[in-house]
């Protein structure tokens, strides 16, 4: 927000049930439903489908004016009776928006009722599997739906049959928590709850013997990775293929690697194949570990299990650029003990050789980065790395960590530098900063290219959305491979548009030298 407007502008971030719709979509038959009118599921649909250039369907409740002043119970329990009806699934995903939540509807409550009018049990096996989610849109962002729907999908298919049913949001923890707090305030709630039980259980008299933290339990040698929201199909694919020459048996959740990338069909199927198996989910808790992505935004689903189930929780950055994926690798090797492969030692290698070649076209090149506050974290870094100077650094989103973790990685790699470091912005404000720092380069999601074309800046195209230009969802970022195709990106327009480049000086042949010398050239040959 500028200082001349008291209101966001062309907002940085996409609402919450956006984020609700990239976690669901990715476990296996899973179909999406917003509790609210049917302008949000039509947006969500349509923004995720030029971004992806995949079919997207998302049921709505349509919620009218009569159901804003009367409540919305029977415009949900029609829609899940339509969604049941039409597409089988054996998940339904509901998220709440803001006129759910602003009339107050209960949404589990009607969910029980519908389930017990419809004859629906709680078992996987069998029975349809219904999560409600609150993401009201004037709460947070996509970042904070997403992670709350991971761990709702979590909580749902791990929980013990002993176990009470999850607290409901304090009625207090209203809007300003929410644009106050990445951390998700709610869910934070049951966290400390889970933490002040422990200290408990740990301050009994000295004498007594210290009880193990977790019952002893089988391991199914798995390791789960739970992943950000912002990465594509392709670095899923990408992640996977280096899990299954490492870890050899994991649980990916979730797995967008078809469901948003998937082959022509004779026959479109009505929920996309693909996605995380349930029974996959269900085997989370009996896992190794778990690594979550990203280390800006709290990963709840990881800190869940291990709270809860007692997997052990490790986080590390996205692995984009050099360093952060040798953190990927060294904390897989860490946790499971394998050896790197030779294929992934010879890419390391590669892109090191490929960030020597073009070290003299990118030292010093003053930079803008904007984003989801994990993805412009690893981006920085691996700028950073480039000998780049990322003089603007910003997020749409609130985050209390933000500004910390970038000064912190700053602080490692190049001290001197003092970044603009900015959260909560939205474009205008963007812009804004963008004019002040005046950076040679800007690299971001494509709603940044109104500022680039107005300022005259070329636009590096990374993260979500990507709606201008087609095959975002095989852009790949992570990992060496990842790294070294955006490192060919950026020089790229770089020397494209400074015009840097020198090639070996051959003599100009006389034909182009005019004033006839075509003539005296073609004697000379005769």
């Amino acid at each position: 927000m500028t200082k001349r407007n008291y209101a966001t502008v062309n907002p940085c971030v996409m609402c919450q049930p956006m984020g609700s719709a990239l976690a669901f979509k990715g476990i296996e038959n899973t179909m999406v439903l917003y509790h609210g009118s049917q302008g949000c599921s039509t947006y969500m649909r349509l923004h995720l489908a030029h971004h992806f250039r995949e079919p997207v369907d998302i049921a709505s409740s349509s919620l009218s004016e009569k159901g804003a002043v009367y409540g919305g119970r029977e415009n949900l329990k029609k829609g899940l009776r339509n969604v049941i009806n039409r597409y089988r699934p054996k998940v339904i995903g509901v998220a709440t928006t803001c006129l759910a939540e602003t009339i107050g509807d209960d949404v589990p409550a009607i969910i029980r009722e519908f389930k017990e009018e419809e004859g629906i049990g709680d078992n996987p096996e069998k029975d349809i599997i219904i999560i409600p989610v609150s993401t009201p849109s004037y709460g947070e962002s996509h970042v904070s739906g997403y992670i709350k729907s991971l761990d709702a999908i979590v909580r749902k298919f791990t929980e013990k049959p002993e176990s009470p049913e999850k607290p409901k949001i304090p009625e207090d923890t209203e809007i300003m928590d929410y644009m106050e707090n990445m951390e998700i305030m709610g869910y934070t709630d049951i966290l400390e709850k889970e933490k002040a039980r422990e200290s408990m259980g740990n301050a009994k008299s000295p004498g007594m013997k210290k009880e193990a933290p977790y019952p002893i339990k089988t391991s199914n040698g798995k390791l789960n990775i739970i992943s950000v929201e912002s990465v594509s199909p392709a670095d899923v694919r990408e992640m996977k293929e280096i899990l299954a020459e490492t870890a050899g048996g994991y649980i990916f959740l979730p797995d967008i690697s078809d469901t948003f990338d998937a082959p022509l069909r004779d026959h479109l199927p009505k929920i996309a194949p693909g996605g995380t198996p349930l029974s996959e989910i269900a085997d989370m808790p009996d896992s190794r570990a778990s690594l979550g992505l990203g280390v800006v935004s709290t990963n709840l689903a990881v800190k869940y299990l291990e709270t809860s189930h007692g997997v052990p929780g490790h986080n590390v950055p996205i692995p984009i650029g050099l360093s952060n994926t040798d953190l990927f690798f060294m904390e897989l090797v860490r946790i499971l003990g394998c050896p790197i492969p030779e294929k992934y030692q010879k890419e390391r290698g590669r892109l090191l050789d490929a960030m020597v070649d073009v070290h003299k076209y990118l030292y010093g090149v003053k930079a803008a980065v904007y984003g989801d506050p994990d993805t412009v974290f690893s981006l920085t870094t691996f700028m950073l790395e480039l000998g780049m100077n990322p003089v603007l650094v910003t997020t749409g989103s609130k985050s209390r960590n933000f500004e910390k973790r970038i000064k912190q990685i700053f602080e490692e790699i190049r001290p001197e530098l003092e970044p603009v470091v900015l959260d909560g912005i939205d474009f205008d404000s963007l812009k804004d900063a963008v004019k002040e720092c005046s950076p040679e380069i800007l690299i971001g999601n494509s709603n940044g290219r109104y500022i680039a074309r107005a300022l005259d800046i070329p636009l590096v195209r990374v993260g979500l959305p990507i709606h201008d230009r087609v095959g975002a969802q095989r852009i790949l970022t992570v990992g060496y491979r990842g790294a070294l195709e955006l490192l060919d990106r950026i020089t790229n327009i770089i020397l494209e548009v400074t015009d840097t480049f020198t090639a070996p000086v051959q003599p100009e042949p006389e034909i182009y030298a005019g004033n006839g010398a075509e003539n005296e050239y073609a004697e000379e040959l005769q």
